[in-house]
This record gives structure tokens, C-alpha cells and sequence, in this order.
């Protein structure tokens, strides 16, 4: 169910915030933000599921590999909406998502050394 919610949310977001929010029209940050949670929701449901067939300790680097691809596709969808927000909104949103990558590699990089 996340995961579905999640994908409508992250590819078709003023489509839902349309109909959510009745006659008002969603600004370009609420867009970016609920493609964001879409994208997060998405992943996090699709690591749930993958990580419950897991039976071995490999479901933690799915879930780090996840949550990198994440972060990374947060960053896309900021630069993709750099028209909307301009170069200095743009930048804000993808900056909280690029230090997070940067721990998701740190954390991978640690789970290798193991």
C-alpha cells in the first residue's frame, strides 16, 4: 500500500494535491515536497517487502542501498523543479537530502569493511 501511494505521489503530485486540496492551486515547493514523500514512501515500502524475504543480515545493505537511492533521487527531483523554485530554492531542498547521502555511503562503506 505504501508503496502505491507513494509512486502516485511521486508521479503525478499536483494530480493528487488537486483533488486533495480543491480549487486552490499547489505551489511548486508543496509539489516538490509531496514528490519527495512519494519517492520516499515508494523506497521505503519496497525495502520493507525486500527486506522481509530477507533471512540473512544482506537486508540491511538493501535498505542502505534504498535509502542512498533515496536521497539521490530527492536531489533529482530538487534540480528537476530548479525552474518552479529557482537556483537558490532548488539548492536548499536538495541539500538536507545530499548530507544524507553522505551518511548512506559512509554507512555502506562501513557494512563492507565487515
Amino acid at each position: 500500500m505504501r508503496t502505491a501511494i507513494g509512486l502516485a505521489f511521486a508521479l503525478a503530485p499536483r494530480s493528487i494535491l488537486r483533488r486533495t486540496l480543491r480549487g486552490e492551486q499547489p505551489s511548486a515547493s508543496f509539489v516538490l515536497f509531496a514528490r519527495t514523500v512519494g519517492i520516499r514512501d515508494t523506497l521505503f515500502g519496497l525495502g520493507l517487502l525486500l527486506a522481509s524475504f530477507a533471512d540473512d543480515a544482506s537486508a540491511t545493505r538493501r535498505w542502505l542501498q534504498l535509502w542512498l537511492a533515496n536521497e539521490a533521487a530527492d536531489i533529482l527531483a530538487a534540480g528537476a523543479a530548479s525552474r518552479q523554485l529557482g537556483f537558490a530554492g532548488a539548492a536548499a531542498a536538495a541539500l538536507p537530502p545530499a548530507s544524507l547521502l553522505t551518511a548512506d555511503i559512509w554507512a555502506l562503506r562501513r557494512e563492507e569493511m565487515r
